[in-house]
């Protein structure tokens, strides 16, 4: 699943995109349980800043990037606010044939 978005990325492209999943996983597990240490909690929000306002605004680079590359506006839209810069900057970086395009499709 994750694979078709991912081609052409390398080992350490993929690794750092655990960190938002990461981060997103934080977040949820601040919503169902409860924290109570000051400390956690304030990193918790800094998470949420980070996840969801500074994601959103990558929207503006993220967006032509993928369509560029191929990606749809919707798939941009996901994949940028599930993983922020981790996807679309191996993206950009990585000519035409390396996106999930099929090798028939070409960028015009």
């Amino acid at each position: 699943m994750i694979s078709n978005y991912t081609k052409g990325f390398n080992k350490n492209d993929k690794l750092l995109m655990l960190i938002p999943v990461f981060g997103w996983l934080f977040i949820l597990y601040g919503l169902v349980i409860p924290i109570d240490n000051l400390y956690i909690k304030w990193m918790w929000y800094i998470d949420i800043f980070l996840s969801v306002p500074v994601h959103l605004l990558q929207l503006f680079i993220a967006v032509p990037v993928g369509k560029k590359s191929g990606y749809t506006k919707s798939q941009s839209i996901v994949l940028t606010v599930l993983f922020g810069a981790t996807w679309w900057k191996p993206v950009r970086q990585q000519p035409v044939s390396y996106t999930h395009l099929e090798p028939t499709r070409r960028r015009g």
